[in-house]
């Protein structure tokens, strides 16, 4: 990749580079839902029941190590994107190779302790006993991909922080239709069953990292990617450590919070399970714009604070929040309005369409504050505050809500306190993030054009 491929955000316009940057990113988050899909749509329309309750089953964990390594090349991107901005090309050089080689070693101790802990894990998630025995042989299968995972993640959040948001999702669309023709494949034409499901995804993922990896060793020779010169350095390390963990652990947390926030819905019976589960789904495409910018953020803020540009992050964020209150308008009223036509997509039971529709209606005039939410949390990482951002959000979305679904349903044992929760999670959560932002954010990056504050 030359060097005119990759976008420097320190320069010129502001608004049509970000958000020619966060399109593709939105486009892979959307490919990546969609991705996961496919395996029950296979599943559940080629093998049976079963094998789609034991993809189910296998799905929070699968969903919470996959987000473990999502936040980490987040945190990851900050570091890359400041020593990019900053023209340091030896640092960036360094901080790649050394980054490289720890998500190799790391993605494989961890698919080893998760192949070996795959039963106790299902047994954390209650896999029913008639499935569980598809569950455990899809869950080992699709561990060892969490080593692919690692890389992947970690090889695109190269590609991105150097401004390359467009190589990562040709990439990733490229493993998502092998996917799918593997699946049919296996599944369809071979009775592979859930053995062909894990197989085909893996499969996809091997491929996604050899594209990115190639695609590493053409970037610009001051940090091209060689493996001969993959080797840990200590401080860069702690660094990475500092910066991607603390986003690593918070996607964890969240995704093991919902867990314990299903078990209230489970409360509620079948109709509510399905009607708040379709509603969510709704609320995952619906919201991903907004992510999307929010990650897109994090790289713009790492290059603007490596090249010393304080005042042009200001203006970023301040440009970045019209998009967002543009975007969730744009799509708020619509889904407001045609709410029960959007939860019929998911059934034709008029009990569960007004859950749906419930869930929908309760959110949607709130839904700023999600968008907000996830637009300031990439702004703090991308200063280098990963474990502020990881505390205000666990505090917010974890702490508080968690809080709120106890002392309510005591009150009053209603799915309403449920819905409720989701906002009030983003409120608090925004709330702590924009006032760190706004009393020593401000104070300590105040636009001062010859200055540095790289994160060393």
């Amino acid at each position: 990749m030359t060097r005119n491929e990759s976008v420097r955000l320190t320069e010129g316009s502001i608004l049509k580079p970000l958000l020619l940057f966060a399109l593709p990113i939105f486009a892979g988050q959307l490919l990546q839902t969609l991705y996961h899909s496919v395996d029950s749509i296979v599943i559940g329309n080629f093998v049976g029941t079963d094998a789609l309750a034991a993809v189910t089953a296998s799905s929070p964990i699968a969903n919470t190590l996959a987000g473990f390594f999502n936040g980490l090349s987040a945190g990851a991107t900050v570091l890359f994107s400041q020593r990019y901005g900053a023209r340091e090309y030896d640092k960036l050089d360094r901080a790649l190779h050394t980054t490289m080689l720890f998500s190799v070693l790391f993605g494989a101790v961890m698919a080893a302790i998760g192949i070996v802990l795959t039963p106790r894990l299902l047994q954390l998630v209650a896999c029913p006993p008639a499935v569980y025995e598809q569950a455990l042989l899809y869950l080992r299968i699709y561990l060892v991909g969490i080593l692919f995972t690692s890389m992947y993640n970690i090889s695109a959040s190269v590609l991105r922080s150097v401004g390359n948001s467009r190589s990562p999702f040709m990439y990733l669309l490229t493993s998502s239709i092998l996917n799918i023709l593997l699946d049919i494949l296996f599944v369809a034409v071979f009775g592979m069953g859930v053995t062909g499901v894990a197989v085909a995804t893996v499969l996809a993922q091997v491929v996604s990292v050899i594209l990115c990896v190639i695609k590493m060793t053409k970037l610009p020779g001051e940090y091209r990617f060689k493996p001969a010169k993959m080797r840990i350095e200590p401080s860069i390390l702690k660094q990475v450590a500092r910066l991607g963990l603390p986003a690593g652990i918070q996607s964890c947390v969240v995704s093991i919070a919902m867990i314990f926030v299903q078990r209230y819905i489970n409360d509620f019976g079948a109709v509510y399970i399905a009607g708040i589960g379709a509603g969510m789904r709704i609320d995952q495409f619906a919201g991903m714009p907004c992510q999307a910018l929010g990650l897109a953020m994090t790289t713009y803020i790492g290059q603007n604070v490596g090249a010393g540009r304080y005042d042009r992050t200001h203006k970023g964020i301040g440009i970045a929040f019209a998009a967002v209150v543009i975007q969730i308008l744009v799509l708020g009223i619509p889904m407001y309005i045609f709410a029960p036509k959007l939860a019929r997509i998911f059934g034709s039971d008029p009990a569960v369409i007004d859950v749906c529709t419930l869930f929908l209606r309760t959110i949607l005039p709130l839904y700023l504050f999600m968008g907000m939410n996830g637009l300031m949390g990439g702004i703090v990482r991308g200063y280098g505050y990963s474990i502020y951002a990881m505390s205000a959000t666990l505090i917010g979305m974890v702490g508080i809500r968690q809080i709120w679904f106890t002392l309510s349903l005591r009150a009053n044992h209603v799915i309403t306190n449920i819905i409720i929760g989701y906002p009030i999670g983003w409120m608090c959560s925004f709330a702590f993030l924009f006032a760190f932002y706004l009393f020593h954010i401000r104070k300590k990056f105040r636009g001062d054009m010859n200055g540095r504050n790289t994160v060393d």
